[in-house]
């Protein structure tokens, strides 16, 4: 795997090319504002992933703590997800939060939009399992 873009104590955005994926994964969703969010998922993640023929996204929750504010969980589903369909994203994988039912609830609420955007969702327990699973399922 390949770090393209990290914000320290918040998110570390990673591309792993066996099998076309961004991994994105996060520590304190509460901490990061919309303009940081944009730059790491739109322009380091998602331009990645298009230039390079990405089809899927994983995003680890397994640490992350808190909640995104309201401002980034509408701009998810109003932006992020068309944009990702856009660009050929036909994954998306998510591994929840061990101990953040906050930081749960709140992803729930966007991965249960993805299908407007065409996008299969798949929960995993973990960043391995959704490797696998896109292995024997996407390539």
């Amino acid at each position: 795997m390949t770090t393209i873009h990290e914000i320290p104590g918040k998110v570390t955005v990673e591309w792993d090319s066996s099998v076309r994926a961004i991994i994105e994964h996060w520590a304190n969703l509460s901490l990061i504002p919309l303009a940081e969010f944009r730059t790491a998922v739109l322009d380091k993640g998602l331009q990645h992933a298009a230039a390079n023929q990405g089809n899927a996204y994983i995003v680890d929750h397994s640490a992350a703590k808190g909640a995104f504010i309201r401002d980034i969980q509408e701009f998810i589903e109003t932006q992020v997800n068309p944009a990702f369909a856009k660009a050929g994203i036909k994954y998306f994988l998510s591994v929840p939060s061990k101990d953040s039912p906050l930081a749960n609830m709140a992803a729930k609420r966007y991965q249960g939009r993805l299908d407007r955007s065409g996008i299969q969702h798949v929960d995993v327990s973990s960043v391995v399992e959704a490797v696998a699973w896109l292995r024997t399922n996407a390539c």
